[in-house]
């Protein structure tokens, strides 16, 4: 299931309070593909997260990114779907000029993270943006 921004965010408006949010983030999590195990390296796995975290990304012929990945907590996963969402099939300047946080905000889910899990979503936008930046050309 491929969503857009649009969706995402008409998928999220009705809903008023954090356990429907968080009930629709796991869904989300349940809908990326596998991550592929010989993926789970030391080179792609984000420090700083409370839970183990992996992220890839592949330069498609049309000069986009997509940005495939795990996590072992149900929440971060579903966030990372967010952000794949956001990122996936646009080129590295475009996920560089990305505003992730404002989007999150605007779904209106970053603000009932813990701090560590926020820190922890910082640093995944971080190493986004590093990616894309190492495929501008």
């Amino acid at each position: 299931m491929q969503l857009t921004t649009d969706q995402l965010i008409t998928l999220f408006q009705p809903l008023t309070n954090w356990q429907d949010r968080y009930r629709q983030i796991i869904l989300l999590a349940k809908a990326l593909p596998p991550f592929p195990r010989e993926l789970c390296t030391e080179n792609n796995q984000i420090d700083g997260c409370e839970n183990r975290v992996w992220l890839s990304c592949q330069l498609q012929s049309e000069h986009t990114l997509t940005f495939i990945g795990d996590s072992e907590g149900r929440i971060v996963k579903g966030l990372m779907a967010i952000l794949f969402i956001l990122a996936n099939h646009k080129t590295a300047q475009h996920i560089i000029d990305t505003d992730f946080l404002g989007f999150l905000q605007q779904l209106n889910v970053i603000n009932e993270l813990s701090q560590s899990r926020q820190l922890g979503i910082n640093n995944i936008i971080e190493r986004m943006k590093q990616l894309a930046a190492h495929n501008i050309g």
